[in-house]
């Protein structure tokens, strides 16, 4: 095989792989909506407005729930092989592909102690709490960082994911502090901030391969 042969065969790979990264990332978050969608409606006396997404996860059908999010912790780790691989910064965009990564793992954590009640002493509810507070730091965090590296692609995917830190630093800390009979409708909004972005992300995962293949 000569050079422009394998130069040719290395541009397939990376543009399917980028293609690959992209879906699996998109269908991690449309199957954690839909885990929780089904959740609502299976789940006897289940109230989506006053309880949180992790009641739906203790009791027979804890299984769906931890499907959905373990599921969409995976696509995470997967995206952020290719924001890696992609590197569009300086220690920034590395850092924050890092930590794209360590938030799949941290939702693997927070899905595989969502059943603490079933725990002695209470140590799942405090991973699962602990997790949880990890979650809200470093998902603004990952904004910030990877925002320089999306300034190449555009302004707009720069403005797009300073907002949502933003947004997300606004809205996410005072959950702890709301009523408790809008726990579950104020969990799923914030929720959803999450979900927006990391679908953004995926979906820009998604262009890198198809806009490369259409150049050829």
């Amino acid at each position: 095989m000569d050079k422009q042969n394998f130069r040719s065969s290395s541009g397939r790979f990376s543009q399917g792989f980028f293609q690959i990264c992209g879906i699996v990332g998109i269908a991690g978050n449309v199957i954690v909506l839909l885990t929780d969608f089904v959740g609502i409606i299976v789940v006897d006396s289940y109230n989506p407005i006053s309880q949180t997404i992790s009641n739906l996860a203790i009791g027979d059908y804890a299984w769906i729930q931890d499907v959905g999010l373990n599921l969409y912790a995976i696509s995470l780790m997967v995206c952020a092989i290719a924001l890696w691989r992609w590197n569009l910064g300086d220690w920034r965009w590395r850092l924050g592909s890092v930590l794209v990564f360590l938030l799949g793992i941290d939702i693997l954590i927070i899905s595989e102690h969502d059943q603490y009640a079933k725990l002695p002493d209470s140590s799942g509810a405090s991973v699962h709490l602990y997790a949880v507070y990890v979650l809200g730091l470093m998902f603004p965090s990952i904004c910030f960082l990877l925002s320089s590296g999306l300034r190449k692609i555009s302004r707009k995917w720069k403005r797009l994911s300073w907002i949502t830190a933003v947004v997300w630093l606004i809205f996410a800390p005072p959950f702890f502090q709301i009523p408790n009979n809008i726990n579950g409708l104020y969990e799923r909004f914030v929720a959803l901030i999450l979900l927006t972005w990391t679908t953004a992300i995926s979906w820009l995962i998604f262009e890198r391969g198809s806009r490369a293949r259409l150049s050829r």
